[in-house]
């Protein structure tokens, strides 16, 4: 859950009218391993297509669509991106969503050995939409 779900790849370009910064989320983390958090839980995956998942009101500029075919391995055309501003009702979903995966990167920030864990469970409020 740490190797996919978690939305720890921050993704930002900061030049020109195409100014951009999302987290993201979703399986294509896993074939990057841009993260530290890769080493710690020692995982990669291989894969032929991949997805992740923004916290964003707007799709990637071509240079974030570049850089993260380019960490993943793969041409553009093999990715999907799916984007959601997490004032959205998709957006919150998702974000209240990762209530366990947060408590688990909290508890390995804090030095707590991950295999320790067997088993999890979450609750979370989901809020009304921002309109």
């Amino acid at each position: 859950c740490l190797g996919s779900q978690y939305a720890g790849w921050r993704l930002s370009h900061n030049e020109g009218p195409e100014k951009f910064f999302a987290l993201g989320s979703g399986p294509a983390r896993a074939l990057a391993r841009r993260e530290p958090l890769f080493e710690k839980l020692d995982y990669a995956d291989r894969a032929t297509h991949a997805t992740l998942v923004l916290e964003s009101a707007k799709p990637p500029p071509p240079s974030i669509v570049a850089k993260v075919a380019h960490d993943c391995g793969l041409e553009p055309d093999k990715l999907t991106f799916i984007y959601a501003p997490t004032q959205s009702l998709t957006g919150s979903v998702q974000v209240v969503a990762r209530v366990l995966e947060v408590a688990l990167h909290k508890a390995s920030e804090l030095g707590f050995p991950l295999e320790r864990i067997v088993d999890g469970i979450g609750a979370a409020p989901l809020c009304p939409p921002h309109p």
